[in-house]
């Protein structure tokens, strides 16, 4: 009996002592990938194809956004404007699970609905829990007797828990606050709950206390570009795209729509990649190896040393030899100043194949609603409506070198308008001509706000003012507009004053409002409210004026016809009056169809209700007075007749622009020896004064 209760002693001591020390071991520090592939078990029940052991190295894009969000890393905030089904909420649940075991905390977890947060942790979550160890032994099971167990909602474990929550209610984000933050599908959230403002931003609001070293993870497919929140955060940081390298000259490439090839015999029937540098064919069998060479690269343009140069775009294609010169780990070097943010599509999925990709491709070109849901889903980018809206840097692109401020004979016609903003009015004068052509002639500010003495005075200087013509003469803007949408009573004690110079205008959103339609007789009151006068507001049909405004200087981007002329209601812009600034408020806003934005009931009552739903939408903080000044001149020309006038019209306006009796010439003063300047031809023109001709 003795020796076998020695040998039992041996057997306990040694246990024992053994447990001591790996206790006593200190942990190995690991990134989040890391750990993810230590620790992670991933469950049947999640669906996922891999179920087992988490092995990075499946899906090797996820490294670098998880490796962001360790908390020795500097990034506060990691963005993935991703498509559907390349590993985005994977990334969120291996961040929880280092959480829980290795930097303890207060997460919120925020889902666009009841339905997805439900969804989330029975799909995702949960099982991941069950099926981990490390994690089953440290997150407090589910029990709805034990009033300190987790819930579906709530997981507890020691240091910290996870508050799951829907961006639709805000009674989740009150009372709490957190270090962690992963929010899911955030351009699905609503832009205001529960009248307290934008979830998102109720959100952020919870990590006060921990501004110092606090995290976010935003994540979702891209929704419509005007309000898409994933888009928006995706440019605000350094914007890193994957660089894949060619199997046949070794050049690093973004994979693009444009280089996917259709199946043919050379592919054995399948669908390809053309390399954009050696046009060698890239196929299927070659992705495996492409993807696990992949790096993530910064797209932000380079800076230069001339602080007046551009900085230098990031091109689609590196040579290898020329890697090191755009890599840049997230907040170092170029990138210090931007937080992380990666964009990614489908044809970078292990788990798809550029063949399905191919074919889904062509079924959603058959239909603007299929193409919409592809360009979202599997080419990861924000839908737009591309016969309602004009892209800023195209517009900017395309300015003329027009002289702004000079009247002539083929644009005889000014009008301008001032739009009130809360401390300036800001004013622009459009000068038409026939085939109702615009041209953008002059712009500036008023630098007094609204029911000021300044600003009136400011106004009568505007209106008493004259520009001068090429044809020696002058020209005064025939008519002003002013917006009465803001600061009514004021604006319409300014314009009854001022005649028939002035008028006030106020947008009328009806689809079917006229132009400009009957004047309305409004009262001017005092501060008792009492009536002193009435003045004439003219209500005016935005919506018809925007598309009309927008089609302008899409024509203005596509440039003039062979034959040099532009097409008729083409808006002109010169380059000395317009910065990029400007063309991004004439491009401010959006045609959108809100019952394919909305969700719920809000969605089943507009389609309730027949006939067009569009309305224009602001894109997210861009301003728009340039639009609302450009839409109200096109309604003053209106008002002046130069959609219907005739030869003999446009003549007697012209007749205007001539010089003053006695002199015959705007340069006979220039000094000796000084040349007359030449004038520019203008074939529209020249093809108006030939119709005149044969009248």
């Amino acid at each position: 009996m003795s020796d076998l209760a020695e040998a039992a002693s041996s057997r306990a001591g040694r246990i024992l002592y053994a447990a001591l020390v790996r206790a006593a071991r200190p942990e190995k520090e690991l990134t989040v990938s890391e750990y993810a592939d230590a620790f992670r078990v991933v469950s049947a029940e999640s669906g996922s194809p891999w179920a087992g052991e988490w092995k990075t190295s499946r899906m090797p894009h996820l490294r670098e956004p998880m490796d962001c969000l360790h908390p020795d890393h500097p990034a506060k905030v990691v963005t993935l404007k991703w498509a559907a089904q390349l590993g985005k909420t994977e990334i969120g649940v291996n961040w929880f699970a280092f959480i829980v075991d290795r930097a303890a905390g207060p997460v919120l977890t925020m889902l666009p609905s009841l339905d997805e947060a439900i969804k989330y942790n029975r799909v995702k979550l949960q099982p991941t829990i069950d099926a981990s160890p490390r994690l089953r032994l440290r997150i407090k099971a589910e029990n709805s007797r034990d009033e300190a167990a987790s819930t579906t909602t709530f997981k507890r474990f020691s240091g910290g828990f996870n508050q799951i929550v829907t961006a639709s209610s805000s009674k989740g984000l009150q009372m709490i606050s957190i270090r962690y933050l992963i929010a899911e599908e955030i351009t699905n959230y609503p832009f205001d709950t529960d009248g307290r403002g934008d979830p998102l931003q109720q959100a952020y609001a919870r990590q006060k206390a921990y501004t110092g070293n606090l995290k976010r993870l935003l994540s979702s497919t891209p929704g419509h570009r005007a309000t898409c929140r994933i888009s928006a955060s995706y440019d605000a940081g350094d914007r890193r795209r994957r660089y894949v390298p060619c199997p046949h000259c070794g050049t690093f490439q973004v994979l693009t729509l444009a280089a996917l090839q259709p199946p043919s015999e050379s592919t054995a029937f399948m669908a390809s990649f053309s390399c954009l540098s050696c046009g060698c064919i890239m196929e299927e069998h070659h992705k495996d190896e492409m993807l696990s060479r992949a790096e993530w690269i910064s797209t932000r343009p380079l800076p230069v040393d001339d602080p007046e140069a551009a900085p230098v775009a990031v091109p689609d294609v590196i040579p290898d030899g020329d890697m090191d010169r755009y890599r840049c780990p997230p907040l170092e070097g170029r990138c210090r100043e931007y937080e992380p943010s990666w964009a990614l599509w489908t044809a970078y999925s292990p788990a798809e194949t550029w063949q399905s990709l191919w074919l889904t491709w062509e079924e959603a070109k058959a239909s603007p609603v299929t193409l919409k849901t592809w360009t979202q889903q599997t080419l990861g980018e924000a839908w737009e409506d591309g016969a309602a809206e004009v892209e800023y840097e195209r517009l900017h692109g395309a300015l003329e070198d027009i002289t702004s401020g000079l009247a002539t004979i083929e644009h005889p016609v000014w009008v301008g308008f001032i739009d009130c903003q809360g401390d300036r009015l800001v004013w622009a004068i459009w000068a038409y001509g026939p085939m109702t052509q615009g041209v953008l002639m002059a712009r500036g500010v008023i630098p007094h706000a609204p029911e000021t003495p300044e600003a009136v005075a400011g106004i009568d200087e505007l209106l008493s003012r004259s520009w001068p013509a090429n044809t020696g003469g002058v020209v005064e803007v025939a008519r002003w507009g002013i917006d009465s949408s803001n600061w009514s009573n004021w604006v319409r004690a300014v314009a009854s004053g001022r005649g028939h110079r002035l008028w006030a205008m106020e947008g009328a959103e009806k689809k079917t409002a006229p132009i400009l339609g009957t004047p309305k007789r409004l009262a001017i009151k005092d501060k008792f409210g009492r009536t002193l006068s009435k003045a004439l507001v003219y209500p005016t049909g935005v919506f018809d004026l925007k598309h009309t405004v927008y089609r302008g200087l899409r024509q203005f981007v596509a440039g003039p016809l062979e034959s040099g002329a532009y097409l008729p209601g083409t808006l002109r812009l010169p380059r000395d009056l317009v910065d990029e600034a400007y063309c991004r408020e004439l491009t401010a806003e959006v045609c959108i169809d809100p019952s394919q934005e909305a969700k719920g009931n809000a969605r089943r009552k507009l389609h309730e209700k027949p006939g067009d739903n569009r309305i224009w939408v602001k894109r997210a903080g861009w301003a728009n007075e340039a639009l609302d000044i450009a839409v109200g001149c096109r309604a003053l020309a209106f008002s002046l007749g130069v959609d219907t006038m005739g030869p003999a019209g446009w003549a007697k306006w012209r007749e205007r622009l001539a010089p003053p009796e006695g002199m015959t010439d705007l340069f006979d003063a220039l000094p000796a020896g000084q040349a007359k300047p030449a004038l520019k031809p203008n074939t529209m023109f020249a093809r108006l004064a030939a119709l005149n001709n044969q009248d």
